[in-house]
């Protein structure tokens, strides 16, 4: 190597998935801007269809979108809704972390993909129309407190949690917090159907 060649850094890695590169985005804003910032996704059905939403807060400022088909547009639309209204990443090197330009089924890893489908298909089953389940991430210092669950079932007399350092977990630690509920929840339809 001559005295006049020079090393370019090397640039970060594009994160896996979007929900991954959501989460450095939300760690990029707590670093720089707003140590506050929230992403907030929620589901609930709709007829035989479930429907998603996702919010960002940080520092006083809220983006939303609602009535989403499912949970990759609703991150997608989010993204792009921020993305109109604040420059995030004014450094090109940093937009590598932009949750932008994934394919539909590159929003979650697959084992993810399973437990939260698993988890929804459960909850619909047992509670029918009457749930809805809220997933909070925060890039907070504890990774057992960064992904936050929680499932409203029977007009919010049933509000039960859970969490982990990944969505996966989060949604292992709320099924083990929600098992009696489902349980007692299903006994009552076998109860039904029998009498």
């Amino acid at each position: 190597m001559d005295s006049k060649t020079r090393r370019l850094p090397r640039l970060p890695k594009r994160p896996e998935n979007g929900l991954l590169a959501w989460q450095a985005t939300v760690g990029f804003i707590s670093m720089i801007y707003s140590p506050d910032a929230t992403l907030t996704v929620k589901v609930q059905p709709e007829g035989d269809k479930r429907v998603w939403q996702a919010s960002i807060e940080f520092g006083g400022r809220q983006e939303q979108v609602l009535a989403r088909a499912s949970l990759a547009e609703a991150l997608r639309d989010l993204w792009l809704q921020l993305e109109a209204n604040f420059t995030v990443f004014p450094n090109p090197a940093d937009a590598v972390r932009r949750p932008a330009n994934f394919a539909d089924d590159k929003w979650l890893d697959a084992d993810t993909a399973r437990t939260l489908d698993a988890l929804i298909d459960l909850t619909q089953t047992v509670f029918a129309q009457d749930w809805r389940m809220m997933i909070v991430y925060q890039a907070v210092d504890t990774p057992s407190q960064r992904v936050k669950m929680r499932l409203f079932a029977h007009n919010n007399a049933v509000a039960i949690g859970g969490q982990g350092p990944s969505l996966r977990e989060a949604c292992r630690n709320l099924y083990r917090n929600a098992a009696p509920q489902y349980f007692l929840s299903a006994g009552g339809m076998v109860d039904d159907a029998l009498e």
